[in-house]
């Protein structure tokens, strides 16, 4: 058979392949066609710290990823700042989180804080699309109801070249990717296993948790951190003004000044060296937050204060570090209390 039989016949299997999976998977997965651009949430936003901060009624709200679970301890900054705090940390979390957890969780809840500190490094506060994907969809879908337009335009749909919006739409092979990834990974997972061995789901669980779950190589954790941050170092992320009106920042502040919450946005510290051009992005933050009368910038990026001695790795502070963080963000919020 020579190459043009071949190549014709892949084409002709291929098409096939296409049209049959178009006419099947939609109706299987409940697909709408053509398929809205975006992603599709359960409606049920996390119940949990809503119901806290009801109950508590802190003063101020804490927002991040890891390094604020790592980095601050809410009941010593409490009694340090003699303020009632309710933190949420959400390790491997961005902005787009953020987002969702200011407006639906916080903003949510019966009881308003008078502030809301967001903690944030480097760029995150304007790269929307930044851990939004994989396994860090399932972080925004905690939090998100079902229809989400705002963090569907801009962690998504605004990434997408027309291509993609095309296939995203119009090719259920690749709209329904997601849900045949799921369904293959379940069956490779469990099902397999359990045709084998007769190890079936539980037994898998324990036995995966007992291989992987136990050692973690700081060496591999810490190259995977700072592989992430060059997304955040990428040049156009470097462009302040180009990049923030297309991210979440300006629609976050603008939802504390609607309910009457000061959002007190805390750059936290490094150990780690910083492209210098990240300095002309610092000051056009700075400058464009001079201009909103409901926002505060703290600033500990060059704290002379915090040490690599009180770092566990480039990113994380050891319990040294988190009671000497906690300490100084205590006095910051005494002074911001006594305005």
């Amino acid at each position: 058979m020579d190459a043009k039989t071949l190549l014709r016949n892949f084409l002709v299997f291929f098409g096939v392949f296409l049209l049959a999976s178009g006419i099947a998977l939609p109706g299987y997965y409940n697909i709408p066609y053509p398929a809205p651009l975006g992603p599709q949430f359960e409606p049920d936003v996390k119940q949990e710290h809503v119901t806290a901060i009801e109950t508590s009624q802190p003063d101020f709200v804490l927002i991040g990823d890891s390094v604020l679970y790592e980095g601050v301890d809410p009941l010593l900054l409490a009694e340090e700042s003699g303020a009632a705090v309710y933190s949420i940390p959400v390790p491997g979390s961005g902005t787009a989180s953020w987002y969702l957890v200011l407006k639906n969780v916080i903003l949510g809840a019966s009881h308003r804080p008078r502030y809301v500190a967001v903690f944030f490094r480097n760029t995150m506060l304007t790269v929307p699309q930044y851990r939004t994907t994989g396994r860090y969809f399932d972080l925004l879908d905690d939090f998100a109801a079902r229809n989400e337009p705002l963090l569907a335009q801009l962690a998504f749909i605004d990434q997408m070249n027309p291509l993609e919006k095309f296939a995203a739409q119009y090719i259920p092979l690749y709209s329904a990717r997601l849900e045949l990834r799921e369904d293959l990974d379940n069956l490779l997972r469990y099902r397999v296993p359990l045709a084998l061995t007769g190890c079936a789901r539980d037994c898998v669980d324990e036995a995966v948790e007992a291989m992987f779950g136990r050692e973690v190589n700081p060496s591999a954790l810490n190259q995977m951190m700072e592989d992430a941050a060059q997304t955040l170092y990428d040049p156009a992320e470097m462009d302040f003004e180009q990049q923030a009106a297309g991210s979440f920042l300006p629609y976050m502040i603008e939802l504390a000044k609607a309910n009457n919450v000061t959002l007190i946005l805390v750059r936290s510290k490094i150990n780690a060296g910083e492209p210098s051009a990240l300095a002309g992005y610092n000051l056009a933050l700075e400058n464009y937050l001079t201009r909103r009368d409901n926002v505060i910038l703290l600033d500990y990026a060059a704290d002379p204060r915090l040490t690599p001695a009180d770092f566990v790795d480039s990113l994380h502070m050891n319990a040294d570090g988190r009671q000497k963080f906690s300490k100084i963000l205590a006095e910051d919020f005494r002074e911001i209390l006594a305005r």
